[in-house]
C-alpha cells in the first residue's frame, strides 16, 4: 500500500508541474506583433508558426525593389535599385549606407556619406507623426557644406520615397543633429523641409 501512495503522489506532482510549465510557458510565447498599418512600412516583422511552416519558396520570388539615391559627376541624384527581402525605409537607408557596388560605380554614382558611417535606427514617432534617423556621428564628420548638403540630399531623396510625406529629423548617435561637417553646417530640421 505504501508504494501505491508514494507513486500515486508523485504521479500527482509531475503532472501538477507540467500542467503549470505549459501554463506559464504558453504565456510568455507572443508569435505575433501587433503593429500597425502604418509601422509596417518601416520594420520588419516576425514571421509566426504558421509562415514558417510554409513551403520555402525560391528567394528570387520574396526579393523586392528597393531604390536607392547617390549621386553623378553632374552633381545630381540618380536613384539605384536593389533587391532585398524587405522594401522598408530601414533596409533602404541601410543599402544607402553601404555606399555603390562597382557595378553601380560603372554607372557613374558615387556616395558623399562617409564609409564608416552607419545606421542604428529609424524610429516612427507617434506623438508628431515624424520619423526620426539615428545614423553614427560619423556621418556628420569631414567634409565641406557641398558634401554635407550632398549627404543630407541622399538620405532626404531615398527616405521621401517610404516615409509618406511625413517630416523626417536626423539624429547622431541617438542627439538631433545641429551642425554637421568641417565647416560646422548648419543643419535645419526636419530635414526634408527645406
Amino acid at each position: 500500500m505504501g508504494i501505491f501512495i508514494r507513486t500515486l503522489v508523485v504521479t500527482l506532482l509531475f503532472c501538477i508541474g507540467y500542467y503549470a510549465w505549459m501554463y506559464f510557458a504558453k504565456e510568455g510565447y507572443s508569435p505575433e506583433l501587433n503593429i500597425s498599418k502604418e509601422a509596417k512600412n518601416f520594420v520588419v516583422q516576425e514571421q509566426t508558426p504558421k509562415e514558417k511552416e510554409k513551403p520555402a519558396q525560391k528567394p528570387e520570388n520574396q526579393l523586392q525593389d528597393v531604390k536607392i539615391a547617390f549621386l553623378t559627376n553632374e552633381g545630381t541624384i540618380k536613384f539605384v535599385t536593389r533587391k532585398a527581402k524587405h522594401k522598408t525605409l530601414y533596409t533602404a537607408l541601410g543599402l544607402l549606407m553601404r555606399g555603390p557596388s562597382d557595378d553601380e560605380k560603372d554607372l557613374g554614382v558615387f556616395t558623399e556619406i562617409p564609409s564608416n558611417a552607419k545606421l542604428i535606427s529609424v524610429k516612427r514617432n507617434e506623438a508628431e507623426n515624424s520619423i526620426i534617423i539615428n545614423l553614427t556621428k560619423e556621418f556628420g564628420e569631414g567634409g565641406g557644406t557641398q558634401s554635407i548638403q550632398n549627404r543630407i540630399e541622399q538620405i532626404v531623396r531615398t527616405a521621401n520615397l517610404y516615409a509618406e510625406s511625413m517630416p523626417i529629423y536626423l539624429y547622431l548617435d541617438g542627439k538631433k543633429a545641429q551642425y554637421l561637417g568641417g565647416e560646422g553646417v548648419y543643419i535645419e530640421q526636419p530635414i526634408n523641409r527645406r
